[in-house]
């Protein structure tokens, strides 16, 4: 009997931990988020419909590039940190050369990255 309380207080404390961790992973996400929206120095990038954001987050981290993924109005965005002018050719460099996959598994073909506050290309 005592086995299966001490177990069961196992159990109990694990499962603890690992909401206190979840929940500190969802509060330092949402701080990152504030940061990046409140900041001038960020790059909105509207993520293409069937395509996991977090995969372009992962890629962006790896260069080095803070950036969070929000969903606003029905539609996925990436918010990136940009700190100097230059860097918006470098985000723009990762996110072109991601491999895409879209959640039903064919590879996916983006053209060229438009960040929101960049003009639309005119139609041909």
């Amino acid at each position: 009997m005592l086995a299966v309380l001490l177990l069961f207080m196992g159990v109990m404390a694990l499962g603890f931990v690992f909401l206190w961790d979840l929940r500190r992973v969802t509060f330092t996400e949402a701080h990152t988020e504030a940061e990046l929206r409140d900041s001038a120095m960020h790059l909105t990038y509207r993520v293409p419909e069937g395509q996991d954001p977090a995969v372009l987050s992962a890629a962006l981290t790896r260069a080095g590039f803070r950036s969070v993924g929000v969903l606003h109005e029905g539609v996925e965005q990436l918010l990136v940190e940009c700190a100097r002018p230059a860097d918006r050719a470098r985000v723009r460099e990762v996110i072109e050369h991601v491999t895409r996959t879209g959640f039903e598994g064919a590879e996916m073909h983006v053209a060229h990255v438009r960040f929101d506050d960049e003009p639309e290309a005119p139609a041909a």
